[in-house]
């Protein structure tokens, strides 16, 4: 039997980044709140930098005198992916056991939580990065899930929209959709169909 890992941002739910919003309220330059973040990035995502951590310094960095509000919150406004939800669903209808494998913090997760219509629901788990502290592409994030639910890697398969995770699961022999480009949809539908028959 099959485990099916998804990504959750750009895989099973869109409207994620937000970045380019944060720039513009906070008067920085996106290129450089970018470029500044990607610094963070691993700690945040691994849950040993909490996000009024990284207000701080932004805050010192950028000469801004207070941001006074949890931005990375403010502008998370995240949408469900309906075409990949169904074929979670799909897959669980035959038996298969489907989870949440995805790089996140606090902020956000909580609003996954809480969104309407729902989504957490329509999985057996939700690995959250901040959480089990690793992150993608680490391979030792893919050795946790695996170790959790007791499969081998020939028998998971793995769902991301960013090609340096689709590389890192591929070199542990994880079976992997690369979910990117205008017909994405289209090689799901193809990639799934023979657990779907």
């Amino acid at each position: 039997m099959q485990l099916f890992i998804f990504d959750l941002g750009n895989v099973i739910i869109n409207n994620v980044f937000v970045l380019p919003d944060m720039a513009k309220a906070l008067g920085i330059p996106e290129p450089e709140l970018i470029d500044d973040y990607m610094i963070y990035d691993t700690p945040l995502m691994d849950g040993y930098m909490p996000p009024s951590a990284y207000y701080d310094h932004i805050e010192r960095k950028f000469g801004i005198s207070h941001i006074g509000t949890d931005i990375f919150a403010d502008f998370f406004m995240p949408t469900v992916n309906k075409p990949m939800l169904s074929i979670v669903d799909s897959l669980r209808s035959k038996g298969f056991r489907c989870v949440i494998g995805s790089n996140t913090f606090e902020p956000h997760s909580r609003i996954v939580e809480a969104m309407k219509p729902d989504v957490l629901s329509h999985f057996d788990h939700y690995y959250a990065s901040h959480v089990i502290h690793l992150s993608k592409p680490e391979p030792a994030f893919f050795r946790y899930i695996a170790q959790q639910e007791g499969y081998d890697y020939g028998n998971i398969s793995f769902t991301d929209d960013l090609a340096r995770n689709i590389e890192a699961a591929r070199s542990l022999g994880i079976e992997c959709l690369h979910y990117a480009g205008d017909d994405k949809d289209e090689q799901a539908m193809a990639f799934f169909s023979r657990y779907l028959k």
